[in-house]
């Protein structure tokens, strides 16, 4: 389907009102691809699928999701999501199989005709020729562009894989890996400029009296965005008082 059809009445379903905004929206991301992949609302196998993954079909991590919701239910590594639009998907298969049905019977129908007037090649003809571009040229065209972002993606997603470990080994407070590593894979910043903002940073006074006290937390940092921050380039030693003999 390439269309969400949901009930209005279902925002007022107690399931939905119990569950917080996040919770709101990784649910209607999950209903958009099993929508457009027609799954009935099961994800096969998501609990194994790797952070990677994760991103490129719903533009989320795991973790975000790990624990069940008044929305969604996990069966051992499938994930089953509440309020989809069963009906919806019903009723558009079944009147997608009863207009190729349709479609069928006028052409068996004209191809008697065909007959009927002694052109028999003819006929063959036009049945080899529709049964080799049965295929819409449209769907043929999307499961292309599909498999070209789909490809490319994963060559992205790959590439901020191994950034992030140059990355990470650049923070001198190294805590909460996990959250950060997200954060990090949410921005399009080039690593190299994370890394050597880093560096300007730690070289400051503010980063390295009190054995480093004063170091943010790398979600901290990751989330203000705090390459965009210029850092002040005063060092304890510059610091120090001038002495002088009068």
């Amino acid at each position: 389907m390439n269309w969400i059809n949901i009930n209005t009445s279902q925002s007022r379903d107690p399931r939905y009102m119990d569950s917080t905004w996040l919770e709101r929206g990784a649910w209607l991301s999950m209903v958009a691809y099993c929508t457009e992949r027609e799954t009935a609302g099961v994800i096969v196998g998501a609990r194994l699928w790797t952070d990677r993954q994760w991103l490129i079909a719903l533009g989320g991590l795991l973790t975000d999701i790990s624990r069940e919701s008044g929305l969604w239910s996990w069966s051992g590594d499938d994930l089953h999501l509440e309020l989809y639009p069963h009906d919806m998907q019903a009723t558009v298969i079944a009147r997608r199989e009863a207009g190729r049905k349709g479609g069928q019977v006028k052409s068996e129908a004209k191809t008697e005709a065909v007959r009927a007037n002694g052109n028999v090649e003819k006929a063959k003809q036009k049945q080899s020729k529709s049964k080799a571009t049965s295929k819409p040229k449209e769907m043929e065209r999307k499961e292309k562009e599909s498999k070209y972002t789909l490809s490319y993606q994963s060559a992205v997603a790959d590439e901020r894989e191994r950034d992030w470990e140059k990355v990470w080994s650049a923070f001198p407070k190294k805590i909460d890996e996990i959250k950060s590593k997200k954060l990090f894979l949410e921005h399009t910043v080039s690593a190299q400029r994370i890394i050597d903002s880093l560096t300007d940073w730690s070289a400051t006074d503010e980063w390295t009296r009190d054995n480093g006290r004063w170091i943010p937390l790398p979600t901290t940092w990751l989330g203000r965005a705090g390459w965009n921050e210029q850092p002040t380039q005063i060092t304890q030693r510059q610091k120090e008082p001038v002495r002088c003999t009068l």
